[in-house]
């Protein structure tokens, strides 16, 4: 099987076709973006609200006289000066609506006409005033009606917001700073809640993922754990979906919640003075091209920083499991420099990312320094010489885009979160795309999107075809069988023919690697032949179901797998509605009941890591029990009795052979007396069979037979 790395990755598209998985979890995500909104328009309504504190330390004005002034402004399209001790134009703008002109004050004619600068600005300012008299010291009347803008909404509002406001400077900002503050309490409340959402939807989603990726992995060839080894499959579980989770996280939280600051900051200050805005246009493509850069640098580390994780995994799991092989051999210098050499590169590339993330914000910030020195050159401009804008709302752009940096900032860390998450999703999808075993019943997720693509009804996958094979009626064939393992140099079955009638014992014999085990995986199909054919009753299992197939076959390997929990529910492992009864028989065919019995709580006992409290005779007779349980037509024993002890062996030789008088049953054995109870031995050498017979006649036809039983059969000589 094929490695399906990628050659050249798509940026970001692993990770958002991880997003997908959030999809199940949409409203929680929706919550969380509405809050994120909610967040960000409570920072730019307090952002808002310092224009008019502004505007009082800098003036002196009430806060209804500044408000008062924006629309009179509005209204007669003139600049009003700061001058206390009356309405005074500063400028005209555009077409004049005013008889005055600037440097003039203005008047309200009439008896009961207001006299004081705020109740002249509370006169024009009130919507209900559409036309007013006002003072033309140039008009021979005196007098000239004039028409005033109409107010807008937003003006209306702040009018009616700053109304029961106090009029003393001191006792107005306190009232304002009092807002800013209710508005920062319930933002942070609401900010909670986001942030927890979406980590919410994050945790929920990398479960989904964990659980069809666990699933998947049950379902794919057993090709793939030869390349790969458990160890990558494990690391792909753990630390490449914690990566991702770490990417939902981020996307769903600041990614959202900072850019959404940023943009209504950058309302708040177009609406204040477009053209200061404006200049930062000049830094944004160039902020773009180094958070780019530097994301590409951080995906290709982050792949390389996975697959070093992955190694060490497999280098910490080999070296435990085999721990006394390590003592036993004075191995732990050696297995100590193997870790050092992976952790170093492991290291290097995690210091890479570190200098990533380490040089980003110097290089965000410099920029930030370069945009707002810029701007403050040109607002001093607009200031001080052609006096079209105020200090007041200087100040208040220049908060502005210091809120919005220090957002950009900040979403220059997401851009390394989410390339990271982009690698780790990369290692994902890599497993969840391989092709499952066909008749798993299951699809991978790219056939399935081929499957959606191309259409259900006219192209219906070879696994909606298979059907329930019945169990073995007559005979066994393999036919032709040659396979061939990934990268092997040479082919571990060559045209490999044997055919086995029910209810027989097969023994399979040969020096190691001879293809033993491999011929007989092609039974359970953890193999598939590269040519021929595995018939059962003359049906091609390969168009039957795996669940049809395998709920016929039972194996007791020669390395004793035991898994987490009882003994009771090791032995009735695959079985679970088995009774206590029919496990205690079980047990006892196995010879296993006396030395359960033994234990502290009998088939009760909650067994250690890989069985560790037993020993191996023991956990193979736990396995064999496993395989009685079953009650299988078909048994495949692979030196199923090297790790029972000598006591116990013959007892044990004589449940296996109830066993084979009851199925079809091949035996891969280097004990005489397992080989003298089948009734048919086929040798194999280098991939072939060579020999196929009984015990006397391959002594007399099968040289390499007669090698084995001199110099590797045990008991062969006393029998001789």
């Amino acid at each position: 099987m094929s490695d399906p790395q990628r050659t050249k990755p798509r940026n970001n598209a692993d990770f958002y076709r991880a997003c997908r998985y959030l999809g199940p979890h949409r409203r929680i995500v929706v919550i969380s973006i509405l809050c994120a909104f909610f967040v960000g328009a409570a920072f730019t309504g307090g952002l808002g609200t310092m224009l008019p504190v502004f505007k009082i330390l800098l003036s002196g004005q009430s806060v209804q006289d500044w408000m008062n002034s924006r629309v009179v402004e509005h209204r007669l399209h003139i600049k009003l000066s700061d001058d206390p001790t009356a309405v005074r134009v500063e400028r005209l703008d555009g077409h004049p609506r005013i008889p005055v002109g600037p440097a003039q004050a203005i008047w309200i004619d009439g008896a009961n006409a207001p006299a004081t600068p705020s109740a002249v600005l509370d006169y024009l300012a009130n919507p209900a005033n559409e036309i007013v008299p006002i003072v033309d010291p140039n008009s021979a009347t005196g007098v000239q009606s004039v028409a005033l803008q109409a107010v807008p909404w937003h003006y209306r509002t702040g009018r009616r917001l700053v109304a029961p406001l106090p009029t003393k400077p001191v006792w107005a900002i306190g009232c304002v700073l009092a807002v800013i503050a209710v508005l920062t309490i319930v933002g942070n409340i609401v900010r909670f809640f986001q942030e927890y959402l979406s980590d919410k939807a994050a945790i929920l989603a990398v479960n989904d993922i964990r659980r069809q990726l666990y699933d998947h992995v049950l379902h794919i060839p057993m090709s793939y754990f030869g390349m790969k080894g458990t160890s990558d499959v494990t690391s792909r579980l753990v630390q490449d979906a914690q990566g991702l989770q770490d990417g939902f996280k981020t996307v769903l939280g600041q990614s959202i919640q900072e850019p959404i600051k940023a943009v209504m900051a950058l309302a708040l200050a177009l609406f204040l003075s477009w053209k200061l805005v404006l200049f930062l246009g000049l830094f944004g493509p160039l902020a773009v091209l180094v958070i780019r850069k530097f994301g590409k640098k951080m995906r290709r580390a982050s792949r390389r920083a996975l697959q070093n994780s992955s190694s060490m995994l497999g280098q910490i799991e080999g070296s435990l499991i085999g721990i006394r092989v390590v003592k036993a051999s004075l191995a732990e210098r050696f297995e100590r420099r193997r870790y050092r050499t992976i952790m170093q590169g492991l290291v290097g590339e995690q210091l890479k990312m570190s200098r990533i993330d380490a040089f980003n914000p110097p290089i965000m910030e410099t920029l930030n320094l370069l945009a707002v020195a810029t701007v403050v050159l040109y607002a001093s401009y607009l200031v001080l010489v052609a006096k079209t804008l105020e200090p007041s709302t200087f100040l208040l752009v220049m908060a502005c885009l210091v809120g919005m940096g220090e957002a950009l900032r900040r979403m220059s860390k997401v851009n390394n979160v989410l390339q990271k998450s982009n690698a780790a999703a990369a290692r994902i999808f890599e497993t969840l795309d391989i092709p499952v075993e066909m008749g798993s019943g299951i699809r991978s997720q790219a056939a399935q999107l081929k499957r959606v693509q191309r259409g259900a009804a006219s192209n219906e996958l070879a696994a909606d075809r298979l059907t329930n094979i019945p169990s073995i009626q007559r005979s066994l064939t393999f036919e032709d069988i040659t396979f061939s393992y990934h990268n092997a140099p040479s082919p571990a079955l060559t045209n490999v023919s044997l055919t086995v009638e029910k209810g027989k014992c097969i023994a399979v014999v040969g020096r190691n690697g001879s293809g033993k085990t491999t011929l007989l995986a092609m039974l359970p199909r953890f193999y598939d032949p590269q040519q021929g054919r595995v018939l059962i009753d003359g049906v091609d299992i390969r168009r039957a179901t795996l669940r049809s197939l395998r709920r016929q076959i039972g194996i007791v390997t020669q390395d004793s797998v035991i898994f987490p929990g009882t003994i009771a529910s090791n032995i009735a492992y695959g079985q679970p509605l088995a009774t206590r009864e029919a496990i205690i028989a079980a047990a006892k065919r196995a010879f296993a009941h006396d030395f359960i019995l033994e234990k502290a709580d009998g088939y009760d006992t909650i067994l250690g890591e890989h069985g560790a409290s037993l020993s191996g005779g023991q956990k193979q007779r736990l396995c064999i029990a496993r395989a009685i349980l079953r009650q299988t037509p078909i048994l495949i024993l692979d030196e199923a009795t090297s790790q029972v002890d000598s006591e116990s062996e013959h007892l044990i030789q004589q449940a296996i052979e109830s066993l084979i008088h009851e199925r079809t049953t091949f035996v891969i054995a280097h004990r005489f007396s397992t080989i003298l109870s089948a009734d048919s031995i086929v040798v194999m050498d280098k991939g072939q069979i060579v020999g196929q017979g009984k015990h006397e006649q391959l002594l007399q036809t099968c040289p390499l037979y007669q090698q084995l039983y001199e110099r590797q059969l045990f008991a062969a000589p006393a029998v001789a």
